[in-house]
């Protein structure tokens, strides 16, 4: 990388040069010229187009280019990362970091040999992208074959199968790799013997013999799982379809949008607070609905009545208009899916003038399965223009046959009957038919003249609970001061395991007196034991208890929406994701099915339940799925591939053909579709109509 890039020296360096070469102009310019629009200096053409040429979207790059001023740049490129930090407002923005440092080693490391700077080469551009790849072989000195290289990923980012490959290799033996194309390169390509030229499969048998049948698969396709003919009598563009995404990223649709949904988030907030807790206060309690189904519920609330603003209208009411974005990440710290709520209305005075003193609390249901996750949890409020952010480590247990577990504990204040048994799966800290309502406060503050009321859940594998008839479970409550002799006390008791449903779920609660405790910090322990067993389960919630405690007033709403997204497999969809990132992808696929039979506008159920279906070569689901719920204008180019390819799959190419044509008619800029297309009409035995179209496809793609 050259000195001088935008995100070091790009500034006083920028500014200072446009500032000489300004006033050098003033005399032949006169002052009007020199109002003009500042060209771009160096440093800014640099940045544009090398430093972020793979991750810039077109929509961002058009708008760069018409800034008229190097404070305009500035401020743009100060946003540019902004959206991309997966911690918005912090002064550590790893994006941008790890971004640079994959430039400076790309340039380090794939220059040689190449006539172009590292960043430049075809694996300096994967890298500059994915990052280092999960695997990595290389075959420098294999009998019969050109220098190989070969990266393995599985990255998760939009657009991009789950799992891929991609090979390079030295076609001039000068150590410049390129990206190779099993449809058009293909296993001779690979070989030096002059028995491969022109011939595919004896490509394909020297590379077997070379370095083995792994290779040789990989040299038909980029796709782990996908069918291929060491024969070569047909060939996939899936491969091709994939290399195509990579080298033109930053224009994919799946990408684009995400990054435009960033910028319309952040458009209206000038004030944006990344904190621990001083602001936003987070309670979350894992949950097993009557259904048997886990969840985790969640309550946001505001420490400071103030800052929730309510703004008076012209016509005496008071409103407010806020969002509540919650971001749900995996074990590999990718992002599983989004809750993105706006919640807008007015209230009269009386209203106002009765919760202007109160904080603000709102509650809502995240549909995860057992597993760790990480969730980024933010409040904006757009009257104020402010956001607030806070995270969370959580894990949600799945007990096994011989322990029981407490997930958590959970302090309430109040409970009230949930008659409706649908809203009793949809209704956040509801057990039983019952919700408890949280403290406002994940470490509440209790007064000694009242007791605490906790509620828990049991949680045991499903069994018809007549066989548990006479059998009890131990539950002991121990309360003290951590580390202050003389302050704990323990309680016990006796629950009757019949009370458990048949999905092995058991609510239970209890009060617990503080009359005669000191002030001061306590620690709640409960423990679940089983009478003919060793093993006991353990939960702890902290508390602080005063003698005067003035507990802090809340009004609260539900999560918005909550009802239509169940209908419309909204919380399916969610769930579905969430079982694919803890490693359970056919559980997920029911629950994929659902979210688009709900929902035949479900376009991201329906992408990953076709990817899901595809993966396991059951072609025959792909075609009935697309004959019971079609698909959309914004359905992604990889769906509809795959569902065209599994159409040719099953024998029913012109099919196949039909839907990339009208795909096309609507997408003509997709050359995507144009090598799938030609995929199947090569596969249709119509070579010339394929090559017309091939042609296309690598001319809107830039492929040479």
């Amino acid at each position: 990388m050259k000195a001088g890039m935008i995100n070091r020296v790009p500034v006083g360096t920028g500014r200072w040069l446009a500032a000489i070469l300004m006033v050098a102009s003033l005399p032949a310019m006169g002052l009007q010229g020199a109002q003009k629009k500042e060209k771009p200096a160096k440093t800014y053409r640099q940045w544009l187009d090398e430093d972020v040429v793979y991750i810039i979207t077109k929509e961002e790059r058009d708008n760069f280019l018409k800034l008229a001023t190097d404070d305009a740049r500035d401020r743009f490129i100060e946003r540019f990362w902004d959206v991309r930090n997966p911690n918005p407002g912090s002064p550590n923005n790893e994006f941008k970091e790890e971004h640079y440092k994959r430039i400076a080693f790309a340039n380090a490391r794939f220059a040689v040999g190449s006539a172009e700077e590292g960043w430049r080469t075809d694996r300096g551009r994967a890298y500059i992208l994915l990052g280092p790849p999960q695997q990595k072989q290389v075959f420098r000195n294999a009998a019969n074959l050109y220098p190989i290289e070969i990266w393995f990923y599985s990255t998760g980012m939009a657009g991009l199968p789950n799992f891929f490959y991609l090979m390079f290799y030295d076609r001039d033996v000068t150590g410049d790799y390129r990206f190779y194309s099993p449809y058009f390169d293909g296993p001779d390509k690979l070989a030096t013997g002059t028995e491969a030229i022109n011939n595919p499969a004896a490509g394909y048998t020297m590379i077997m013999d070379s370095v083995g049948p792994e290779v040789a698969r990989i040299s038909l396709s980029l796709i782990p799982g996908e069918p291929v003919d060491p024969t070569m009598g047909t060939r996939s563009m899936e491969s091709d379809l994939l290399l195509s995404a990579i080298r033109g990223y930053n224009n994919l649709p799946a990408y684009r949008n995400e990054i435009a949904g960033r910028y319309k988030l952040r458009e209206n907030v000038t004030a944006r607070m990344l904190l621990s807790g001083q602001n936003l206060d987070i309670q979350t309690f894992p949950v097993r609905d009557s259904r048997g189904l886990t969840r985790l519920d969640y309550a946001i609330f505001l420490r400071n009545p103030s800052d929730f603003t309510l703004a008076k209208e012209s016509d005496g009411r008071y409103s407010y208009s806020i969002a509540i974005n919650v971001r749900v990440f995996g074990p590999d710290h990718k992002l599983i899916f989004s809750q993105e709520k706006n919640l807008t209305d007015s209230m009269d005075k009386r209203r106002m003038e009765e919760i202007q003193d109160q904080s603000f609390g709102y509650e809502g249901i995240l549909p995860l399965g057992p597993g760790k996750y990480r969730l980024a949890f933010e409040f904006v409020d757009w009257n104020k223009k402010a956001s607030f952010e806070t995270e969370r480590e959580v894990v949600i247990a799945r007990p096994d046959d011989k322990l029981f577990v407490v997930p958590a504990i959970l302090p309430f204040l109040r409970v009230e009957e949930v008659a409706d048994p649908v809203l009793r799966v949809l209704t956040p800290f509801c057990m039983g038919g019952v919700r408890f309502q949280p403290f406002p406060s994940s470490t509440p503050t209790v007064s000694t003249d009242v007791p605490l009321q906790v509620a828990y859940q049991i949680w045991a594998p499903p069994k018809d609970p007549r066989t548990l008839a006479g059998e009890r479970l131990a539950v002991d409550y121990g309360v003290g001061q951590p580390a202050v002799p003389g302050t704990s006390s323990t309680s016990h008791e006796e629950v009757a395991m019949e009370q458990f449903d048949v999905h092995g779920s058991l609510v239970n609660g209890k009060k617990i007196t503080l009359e005669n405790k000191p002030s001061g910090n306590y620690v709640l322990t409960l423990t679940v034991q089983r009478p003919d067993a060793r093993e006991k389960s353990y939960a702890t919630t902290h508390f602080k208890l005063l003698v005067d405690s003035d507990l802090r007033k809340v009004w609260t709403m539900d999560e918005a929406g909550i009802v239509e997204d169940a209908q419309t497999g909204v919380l399916d969809q969610q769930r579905g994701l969430a079982l694919v990132a803890q490693g359970h992808a056919d559980e997920a696929r029911k629950w994929f099915l659902r979210s688009v039979k709900l929902g035949k506008d479900n376009d991201a159920a329906r992408a990953a339940l076709v990817e899901a279906y595809f993966n396991m070569k059951d072609y025959g689901a792909v075609r009935s799925l697309y004959n019971d719920v079609g698909i959309t204008s914004k359905t992604d180019t990889r769906t509809l591939t795959r569902i065209a390819s599994s159409f040719a799959q099953v024998g029913e190419t012109e099919k196949g053909i039909n839907l990339l044509q009208d795909a096309i008619g609507f997408r003509p800029q997709d050359g995507q579709l144009y090598l799938a297309l030609a995929d199947l009409y090569t596969q249709n035995g119509e070579t010339r109509k394929a090559a017309e179209l091939a042609k296309k496809g690598k001319a809107q793609l830039g492929i040479n």
